[in-house]
């Protein structure tokens, strides 16, 4: 079968979309954690300290925080945390390795590392995370692979991308209140208003793809070939 490349950017950012939309909701979480995937937590002081370390990125290429398209870095960056997790977690159960060959081949075909960590930037990823958010994208494209997905057939894609979800929403996600709540027909993360309920706001921390500029479809059946421009 004909290999399935895709953008990292794009690749994580449409299975980000598709797995969390169906797994993660704000449930409590202890004290000092800002969310859970399964069993593995992401505590507040690992998320201020890439948040810190994303800002000093920012600074350092002369980067004004009001240029990225990013309503809440915090949220961004969390998101991007917890996709790493899912990923992980779903290439340990599954039996996927990915090398650092892996990894490095896809990272040159995106144009290097200079490159590519401009972009992991405008999407919330702090430079410490950058390997880790790419292994992502060779990891959604080994799935889509295993679950035979197949260029040609964008109905198999789907089908692939729709197997992947329900793989990955095994594992529960939960998010710390502070950071807001999961909405599912917003696609993203939204305030909360007072009384818990989710209120609307164009805050709402959405992933688009980077190389194309268009929203993902939320939707997994509803997704388009992530190696196809839109």
């Amino acid at each position: 079968m004909k290999s399935i490349r895709v953008r990292a950017p794009q690749a994580v950012a449409a299975a980000v979309l598709a797995c969390l939309a169906m797994t993660a909701c704000s449930s409590p979480v202890r004290v000092g954690e800002a969310a859970t995937v399964g069993n593995e937590r992401i505590s507040t002081g690992e998320l201020n300290d890439k948040i810190a370390e994303f800002q000093a990125a920012l600074k350092k290429s002369n980067i004004n925080e009001s240029q990225l398209q990013i309503p809440s870095i915090p949220r961004a960056i969390l998101l991007q945390l917890i996709a790493i997790r899912q990923f992980d977690g779903f290439a340990q159960r599954n039996g996927i390795a990915v090398t650092d060959g892996d990894v490095d081949k896809l990272i040159s075909e995106q144009g290097g590392s200079q490159q590519l960590g401009m972009a992991a930037l405008g999407k919330g990823v702090a430079p410490s995370m950058a390997r880790s958010w790419v292994r992502g994208g060779v990891i959604y494209q080994k799935a889509l692979e295993r679950f035979g997905a197949n260029l040609t057939d964008q109905a198999s894609v789907q089908a692939a991308q729709i197997k992947l979800v329900q793989q990955l929403e095994a594992v529960p996600v939960k998010i710390s209140p502070r950071y807001g709540a999961w909405d599912n027909q917003q696609g993203g993360m939204v305030d909360e208003a007072r009384f818990g309920k989710p209120a609307p706001s164009p805050s709402a921390q959405t992933q688009q793809d980077p190389s194309q500029g268009g929203e993902l479809q939320q939707d997994p059946s509803q997704q388009q070939d992530p190696t196809a421009g839109q």
